[in-house]
């Protein structure tokens, strides 16, 4: 008995291992790699600066999320001092914790190792992709409020397990709900409805039982909630919170509409639905190319086949309706398939399954899963700058299908447990490749791609050389033309400028997104530059076609940018042009400096 618990102490220990090194060996790889400078990078580094300084969320400072976030890391500046480190160590602590969350999530339905290979999944495809690591995160509203979500999940599906349903762990997911909620809205919505969707898979017989249980999740979280949004209510005003910030999602103007329809894939529905079809062929001719490998009795090599040439023959033909718009990722389908885990869990609960557990707990990882990847539930992401948020739980459920389920039907099918073992084996090895090959992939083009480095006053990073140059000569000029803690306005992005400088941004709104400004937010504007007495205004090529529109001056906010150019003259373009009339919108990075007449 001794020795077989020594060997599992020593096979976790291998295995917790095996987690950290892919994570410390990411990290090293992309060291000082993380930051993409203007876009959302200004907003996040400022902003709660601005805050420490004395300003007010929302009615000084325009902001589209709740207000815990910044005001979080405003005391992280007040105790640390205000520099890109601190920030990028607490992008570093959250990433970890989320691993530890998803390794613990995992293990409700996978083993040990298995669960490894699942965090090891999301350390390189959420947290360390190149185009949207969660080290320095688009928003860390989203990455607090991605922490909050998951403890409420690991809470939900401890609360799940017979007998160990203990109310302090209800308890505490209607705390992250609440934490949730005053961070990032569609977190907290996500985890309320998994909590929910529990709860009545648990207590569908016993209406009483659910209600009464429901209640010890909703008031902590609206004992954190409520008050908070009251005073903000209280402060600001419900026209400038509402109307003004959209900060419930009303009132958005076109470009916002615009630019989540595009994430959420509505904005061309069928084609949209006809890639998520493509994706689930994906995952079918590899599950069916498993089975093969695995057992090659008559059965099995007939139903094999059958859907490795169906799936293939979708795959083309869907490649070649979609052409370079779909990237072939099996990703794609995850809403498919988590759609179909909790119908099949649903009713497996109704059929009096054995194994309780893991049905409560696959059930409710999908609901997670599924209601998270709402916002892009028909375009799901493989990674980018949205997809580590919103990938994780789904990953572990990737690897639950290959690791799990495929083997258990594949041994059902064969009554064969060397068949089911078999394709677990070949699972396990298609992964590992796989992670393998992507974390060499991403660190080539860490180091290739973020080459050049750029050291300010409040903090060191290396950038892409097609914009660093540029960036490096603006911080050059600023620090030598202006003084310190100088007022220096920065449009229509790029707020991380002033603050690595040790500068001063002026403006309410850090990002001109199309149609975010009023034209009074424009003459509003124009009379802080005039009260500041702003010596320079620098035009960053920042092209917003995302939203809809794509130059600053040009297709939005003529007004303020008729205003600059009557009263500041060019003196400067950083980057590798010269030419004084060079837009945003061409392809190479710039910067342009303009001084008051």
């Amino acid at each position: 008995m001794s020795g077989i618990t020594q060997s599992a102490i020593r096979n976790r220990h291998q295995e917790l291992a095996a987690i950290i090194l892919s994570f410390v060996a990411m990290l090293i790889v992309s060291w000082r790699r993380w930051t993409s400078p203007i876009a959302d990078s200004g907003r996040e580094m400022d902003l709660p600066l601005r805050l420490l300084r004395g300003e007010m969320l929302y009615s000084d400072i325009n902001y589209l999320y709740p207000p815990f976030s910044p005001y979080f890391n405003s005391q992280l500046y007040r105790i640390f001092g205000a520099h890109l480190e601190v920030l990028l160590a607490s992008g570093i602590f959250c990433s970890a914790l989320i691993v530890a969350l998803c390794y613990r999530i995992a293990r409700r339905l996978l083993s040990p190792a298995e669960a490894t290979i699942a965090a090891m999944a999301v350390v390189v495809l959420c947290l360390f992709k190149p185009t949207g690591n969660l080290i320095w995160p688009y928003s860390f509203a989203a990455l607090y409020g991605m922490v909050f979500a998951l403890a409420a999940l690991l809470m939900t599906l401890r609360y799940s397990v017979p007998d160990h349903q203990s109310r302090a762990s209800l308890l505490s997911a209607g705390v992250f709900i609440g934490l949730a909620a005053i961070t990032k809205q569609e977190f907290a919505i996500a985890a309320a409805a998994t909590v929910t969707a529990a709860l009545v898979y648990l207590y569908r017989e016993s209406p009483g039982k659910l209600l009464t249980e429901l209640s010890h999740v909703a008031i902590p979280a609206v004992i954190i909630t409520v008050p908070v949004y009251a005073l903000l209510f209280y402060l600001v005003g419900w026209r400038t919170l509402v109307i003004d910030c959209h900060l419930f999602y009303t009132h958005l103007p076109p470009s916002l509409v615009f630019y989540n329809a595009h994430r959420t894939g509505l904005d061309h529905p069928l084609f949209s639905f006809v890639q998520m079809l493509g994706a689930a062929g994906v995952g079918v001719a590899a599950m069916s190319a498993i089975a093969l490998l695995s057992d090659r009795t008559r059965g099995i090599l007939q139903r094999a086949s059958i859907g490795l040439i169906t799936s293939l023959t979708v795959v083309v033909a869907i490649k070649l309706i979609a052409g370079k718009h779909w990237d072939g990722s099996p990703v794609r389908a995850m809403p498919l398939l988590l759609l179909a885990f909790i119908i099949f869990e649903w009713r497996r609960r109704e059929s009096g399954s054995e194994n309780r557990s893991e049905c409560a707990a696959l059930f409710i990882i999908s609901v997670y899963s599924l209601a998270i990847l709402a916002r892009v539930s028909l375009r799901v992401p493989s990674g980018g700058a949205f997809g580590g948020y919103f990938l994780p739980t789904s990953l572990i459920l990737f690897c639950y299908l290959f690791l799990r389920a495929l083997p258990d039907a594949i041994g059902r099918w064969t009554s064969d447990r060397l068949s089911a073992k078999r394709s677990r084996m070949i699972g396990v090895g298609l992964l590992l490749v796989l992670l393998l090959a992507m974390a060499i992939v991403f660190g080539v083009r860490y180091r290739k791609n973020f080459d050049y480095e750029i050291t300010a006053r409040r903090g060191r990073f290396f950038a892409p050389r097609s914009s660093g140059q540029a960036i490096s000569e603006a911080l050059d000029f600023i620090e030598k033309e202006t003084r310190p803690d100088e007022v220096i306005a920065v449009l229509p992005e790029g707020s991380d400028l002033p603050f690595l400088a040790g500068r001063r941004m002026p403006l309410r709104h850090q990002i001109l997104i199309p149609g975010l400004m009023s034209e009074r937010d424009e003459r509003e504007a124009i009379a802080k530059l005039e009260e500041e007495q702003v010596r320079y205004v620098l035009i960053v090529n920042r092209p917003m076609r995302e939203f809809g529109a794509e130059a600053f001056g040009r297709d939005f906010y003529q007004t303020l940018n008729a205003w600059i150019e009557e009263h500041y003259q060019l003196v400067k373009i950083c980057g590798t042009v010269d030419d004084p009339q060079i837009q945003i919108g061409a392809p190479q990075f710039f910067i342009k400096i303009l001084q008051r007449r």
